[in-house]
């Protein structure tokens, strides 16, 4: 009952810590105007007959179509609507009848009569749903208490950076600050929900803190020894036609993004390398400090090596367009070395790397020195107040 009321604890004051959030981003705001109406519609009738297919992308169509369509949400509901859908290859929402599709209507503010309707794009809310809860669904099954556990983190850790870091980074402040503080409650929050309030999760939020602040600093040295300014981030510039006012440290971006791309993979690492340090003191009492510590570092050898891969294989994968669109340029050795994409690209999974391989060794000191028995151990003990859990508890 102890450990449960523990992290019940943890789990009101993260729910408390959501709402203040959400609350201050300014997201819930009714008395809001939009600037256009978007509704649901379904498609009636469709014709294809200035449609043509595409010289250079396969199964996309161009041209346009004139379909019926119902709008189902809003004023309008059940008004029915012959527009022109117009298909761009990057604009390009096909109509299917059946389908529904978001549409935005224009209406006269005086009259209240619809004056335009335009295809806006496709309804996917529904599907978006049932995906999320499908995933929920296998966690819950799979993971049974600790998968609840583990949804319950994740949902704090989207609302960690939806409300809480991105406004205040569109409000001016310095995006690598608050990515790390960002970072910091969400591993505190995610390591005690699922954990536990113990000296084994201590020594994973340490080395994941060490970790992720490492990213930051490498990434930032780096960025500027290396002339990157952010500037070449995708969708900068609409960035800053975007903000208007708002004063955004757009080149501190880019670092901000590396300590939260690394987070994960960090605080995997260090709870993997606390959780096994603890496990092998449990198996062997015998084992004194430096003999742990040498047992979480082959342990994190092990590891290392698959994360980083991961990091720098994620970041690969979110550019291979551009990779891709280098390749087709066959430029020489000496300009594509020196392609600011390219060294953004380098920068951005490096520096993730290092940091979760710094958290290794940190993460392996800490565990190792709690885990045995010596002052600094006994003292955050009687703090903590560690309840010994049976087998039947865990």
């Amino acid at each position: 009952m102890v450990i449960r009321s523990r992290r019940f604890l943890v789990g009101i004051i993260g729910l408390l810590l959501c709402v203040i959030f959400i609350i201050n981003s300014g997201a819930v705001d009714f008395d809001r105007e939009p600037y256009f109406i978007v509704q649901r519609a379904r498609v009636l009738t469709v014709d294809n007959s200035r449609l043509s297919p595409d010289p250079y992308v396969q199964n996309l169509y161009i041209g346009r179509q004139t379909i019926e369509i119902e709008v189902l949400s809003g004023d309008h509901s059940g008004q029915r609507f012959r527009i022109e859908n117009t298909m761009s290859r990057f604009f390009n929402h096909q109509a299917v009848p059946g389908m529904e599709l978001l549409v935005s209507i224009n209406t006269n503010q005086e009259t209240g009569q619809v004056v335009h309707v335009d295809v806006f794009g496709h309804s996917r809310a529904n599907f978006l749903y049932v995906f999320v809860g499908f995933f929920l669904l296998i966690l819950l099954l799979i993971g049974r208490r600790k998968g609840l556990y583990s949804a319950i983190s994740l949902l704090f850790t989207l609302i960690m950076v939806v409300f809480f870091l991105i406004p205040f980074i569109i409000r001016g402040h310095n995006p690598i600050l608050f990515a790390i503080f960002t970072a910091a409650l969400t591993t505190v929050f995610s390591i005690f929900m699922v954990s536990d309030i113990s000296l084994k999760s201590l020594a994973a939020i340490g080395g994941t803190l060490a970790g992720v602040t490492s990213a930051g600093i490498v990434g930032v040295i780096a960025g500027r020894v290396s002339h990157i300014s952010g500037m070449h981030l995708e969708h900068a510039e609409e960035l800053i036609f975007r903000s208007q006012d708002a004063v955004i440290q757009i080149p501190q971006l880019l670092f901000a993004g590396i300590v939260i791309a690394a987070l994960g993979a960090v605080m995997d690492v260090g709870m993997s390398i606390s959780s096994s340090v603890f496990e092998i003191k449990r198996a062997n009492p015998k084992m004194d400090t430096k003999r742990l510590y040498k047992s979480g570092m082959t342990i994190g050898g092990d590891i290392m090596g698959t994360m980083s891969n991961t990091l720098i294989l994620a970041f690969a994968g979110a550019s291979i367009t551009v990779m891709v669109i280098i390749a087709l340029y066959e430029l020489p050795y000496l300009r594509f070395i020196n392609l600011d994409l390219l060294a953004l690209e380098i920068v951005q999974g490096l520096s993730a790397s290092i940091g979760l391989i710094l958290a290794v060794p940190v993460t392996a000191f800490l565990a190792a020195l709690l885990a045995s028995n010596n002052k600094v151990s006994a003292f955050l003990k009687d703090r903590v107040k560690v309840a010994e859990q049976d087998v039947s508890e865990n």
